[in-house]
């Protein structure tokens, strides 16, 4: 992000994580944490086939997988998954992007292009941006 100042009306493109960091369907919960470490970050997107399909964040796995006691190496990915996916497209302001946040209880929007998967919003980012 740059260090001009955004405001409400700035597109989320110019605030959203891109790439955007993806696991598997198909890959293990530790893998997922492991991933999540090393680019230090709380959320990921699951793909299928080359497709988004779900999100994982840090309260997805503490809740469905630490604290029901289930080992993160023999769970998987689509086990513990968010869908669907909620997004947004590139060019549509800030604003928006709050207002669907809040109508749906969440910290995260993927972002689209097109249909196509460009990037992560979240809330921090938003507010790191506006201040």
């Amino acid at each position: 992000m740059s260090s001009v100042k955004m405001n409400l009306n700035t597109p989320v493109e110019a605030v959203m994580r891109s790439p955007p960091v993806k696991v598997l369907f198909s890959d293990t919960i530790a893998t997922v944490i492991d991933k999540m470490s090393m680019y230090d970050i709380g959320a990921v997107i699951v793909e299928m086939g080359g497709r988004p399909v779900g999100i994982i964040t840090e309260k997805d796995i503490l809740n469905r997988v630490i604290r029901a006691g289930r080992s993160p190496a023999a769970t998987y990915a689509h086990e513990v998954m968010s869908k669907p996916l909620i997004t947004i497209e590139a060019d549509k302001p800030i604003s928006e992007a709050l207002r669907i946040m809040r109508d749906n209880k969440i910290r995260r929007l993927v972002v689209t292009r097109r249909g196509n998967l460009v990037g992560i919003l979240t809330e921090r980012r938003i507010i790191d941006a506006l201040v």
